[in-house]
């Protein structure tokens, strides 16, 4: 039996939860413009808020693209334009080009802008436990008894001799995993580098037995290429890998003095796309949907969801501890800056998260 049943979340529901998407919300295409129907918004008293994104279609910005498809940010009075880079992964100058006032980044991409002086501040947290999880072929699940149920070690041990595929930024993640339960990666499996756009491709052709990888090619492995999930790190399982910051949302220094409002705002409409994201999964499916994201693998819409749920944190408070648990883990192909909590201090804002709580009580 798979760990995690392979998906029939196929073209018909995909079109029938865009078709009532729209009519909830206005249709995909500026999603975040429209308002709940208790909610009157003139487009000409919101806030534009030019918003960076690496690439149009990551699912581990989980807590943006709910927020966005929710109304959530139409409902602060915020209209996001996106903003994307020529080439995926580059631009995070932008915003100190007078091109975005607010970027969504990897914890690496705004680590190395604070170590270079630039005035970056950071102040919602959007993935706390890692994108990341190990499956296996589960036919060789099956041949080892292995399943996620067993005990970590159990789980690892049972992997010995296999080759595993992993991208070439991920590797120290790896290796943290197999030394929390006192093995060597090195020794005890294949370490195999992989593209993450050539991850599935490894899989289907007997190249791997195993991926280490996030979305889109984790779900694909678990929906279309029958795989299990053996290791859960976005569940937490592995303490020394969970309660990180892993994405968050940052601006300059100086857009913060100037619009604190906005960032309220936009810190609070995040803050509800959580909350959303831990109560109806459904819901979160349909916002997605509903957002304008260019899913490369809209099948594995629900599994990637309910995988990445308890990754989501339960609000959008940032830490400079969590920022260091980063620098530990720093991707393999880059050198990880030395910053010390003096020289992080300064880049790490909870006013508005705070802010937000207090607005519940």
């Amino acid at each position: 039996m798979r760990l995690l049943r392979k998906s029939d979340f196929g073209h018909c529901l995909c079109v029938t939860a865009l078709v009532l998407a729209a009519l909830l919300l206005g249709g995909c295409e500026g999603a975040d413009k429209q308002a709940p129907a208790n909610t009157v918004v003139s487009p000409t008293e919101s806030d534009k808020v030019r918003v960076f994104l690496q690439d149009p279609n990551n699912l581990q910005f989980l807590n943006f693209w709910v927020a966005r498809g929710a109304g959530f940010f139409a409902a602060e009075d915020l209209e996001l334009e996106l903003v994307f880079p020529p080439n995926a992964g580059k631009g995070d100058q932008f915003l100190f080009k007078g091109k975005a006032d607010i970027a969504v980044l990897p914890r690496p991409t705004y680590l190395k802008l604070i170590d270079q002086g630039q005035p970056v501040l950071v102040f919602a947290n959007l993935l706390q436990n890692d994108p990341i999880n190990l499956v296996l072929r589960e036919n060789l699940a099956e041949q080892r008894g292995l399943s996620v149920d067993m005990p970590l070690k159990a789980r690892l041990e049972g992997l010995k001799g296999l080759r595993v595929g992993v991208a070439p930024g991920p590797p120290p993640r790896l290796r943290e995993l197999f030394a929390s339960v006192g093995m060597d990666a090195d020794t005890d499996i294949q370490i195999v580098l992989v593209r993450g756009p050539d991850q599935n491709e490894a899989f289907e052709q007997d190249k791997v037995d195993a991926l280490y990888a996030h979305t889109p090619y984790v779900e694909k492995a678990l929906v279309a290429q029958g795989a299990v999930l053996l290791v859960n790190q976005s569940a937490g399982e592995v303490p020394t890998l969970a309660h990180r910051e892993i994405h968050a949302m940052v601006t300059t220094q100086a857009y913060a003095r100037e619009h604190p409002d906005i960032l309220l705002r936009l810190t609070r409409a995040i803050y509800k796309a959580q909350q959303l994201i831990h109560t109806d999964q459904g819901a979160a499916r349909e916002a997605i949907l509903a957002s304008g994201i260019e899913m490369e693998f809209p099948a594995g819409l629900e599994t990637i969801v309910a995988l990445y749920a308890p990754a989501v944190p339960d609000t959008p408070a940032v830490s400079i501890a969590g920022a260091q648990r980063e620098l530990e883990l720093f991707p393999a192909k880059h050198k990880a800056p030395e910053l010390s909590d003096a020289r992080l201090a300064p880049h790490v804002d909870n006013q508005f998260v705070e802010a937000v709580l207090a607005g519940e009580h």
